[in-house]
């Protein structure tokens, strides 16, 4: 009988080995409930039946006596913490103290994320050479915001639809639905949105 752990690594695999496959057409990924400090992305039941988590989110209090109080979120791949780092960022509570951090490389969020135009629900993300922007001025019916993402070309490859803010719970789960050139970006995407999403909520 296999360990657990090597069981739960077993999946992950054959999860990313799907995954990473170019699709022929959008996928739609849910978040799942938010347990203790954490979340996972679940992909598409079509794709993996096991619905082997793709990306762990986790949101820890920074209480470092000199630096403003914040939160950090963190992106890894996979089921858990042991999984490879994707990205993070920490937001300052009552301050504007702001990082972003993908891999070993960390910067200020200014520098990353930018408004597009004079509208407040409008983002660019530019990240070395990668370059998105986020249109946030949409909601559905029932009070979400739909994100559109666009790349360079002005292509739609992503659209993230976060919960509405104000709503009674159960919350509907939030959904991210990559297009099939937007799987190259995936770890931008998921990030991004994240970042926009918080932004968002503070302003609301």
């Amino acid at each position: 009988m296999q360990p657990r752990s090597t069981h739960r690594r077993h999946l992950y695999l054959q999860s990313v080995y799907a995954l990473t496959q170019r699709p022929t057409r959008p996928r739609i990924y849910t978040f799942s409930s938010w347990s203790n400090d954490s979340m996972f992305l679940l992909p598409p039941r079509d794709v993996d039946r096991t619905l082997t988590p793709v990306y762990n989110i986790s949101v820890a209090l920074n209480l470092n006596p000199f630096v403003p109080l914040s939160y950090v979120t963190t992106v890894r791949r996979g089921i858990d913490e042991d999984g490879e780092l994707v990205g993070e960022f920490e937001l300052a509570v009552m301050h504007s103290r702001a990082i972003v951090k993908m891999g070993n490389h960390a910067t200020r969020m200014s520098n990353v994320l930018k408004k597009d135009g004079h509208s407040p629900r409008k983002f660019l993300w530019q990240y070395g050479d990668v370059e998105l922007r986020w249109d946030c001025r949409t909601t559905l019916d029932d009070g979400s915001p739909m994100c559109i993402c666009s790349d360079t070309r002005a292509h739609q490859i992503a659209s993230f639809v976060p919960p509405p803010l104000d709503a009674s719970p159960p919350l509907p789960a939030a959904t991210l639905t990559v297009f099939p050139d937007g799987h190259e970006l995936f770890d931008h995407i998921l990030l991004s949105a994240l970042v926009v999403e918080r932004k968002i909520t503070l302003s609301f």
